[in-house]
């Protein structure tokens, strides 16, 4: 069982479209997938499987005997900024972050 996380400057919800399509899938298919998909960050998570996946000393080899176990994303931090409005009012800007958990465990 191999583990890695990472930080995204993109919102949870926007990371879920990516994920959710390769959660229980084998390691080197998950890699496929995210290779072709047209959403924005899939770079990121591409890194961050194959990072898992060398935290456990693994060779490309070994990537079929492999699937990805728990994949979630959460919100992180949040920056926030203010725009002004009319009338000397101000608009909050939140920006999302999100972080990104992969465990990969080896298949039965």
């Amino acid at each position: 069982m191999t583990k890695a996380s990472t930080i995204i400057n993109k919102s949870p919800r926007k990371i879920r479209l990516i994920i959710d399509p390769i959660r229980g899938v084998r390691l080197d298919q998950a890699i496929e997938m995210i290779k072709f998909m047209n959403k924005g960050k899939t770079k990121k998570i591409y890194d961050l499987l194959r990072s898992a996946a060398s935290n456990g000393q693994l060779s490309e080899s070994d990537y079929s005997s492999y699937k990805i176990g728990t994949i979630f994303a959460e919100e992180a931090q949040r920056l926030y900024r203010v725009v002004p409005r009319a009338r000397g009012s101000a608009f909050r800007i939140r920006r999302r972050y999100s972080r990104v958990k992969v465990e990969l465990v080896k298949q039965v």
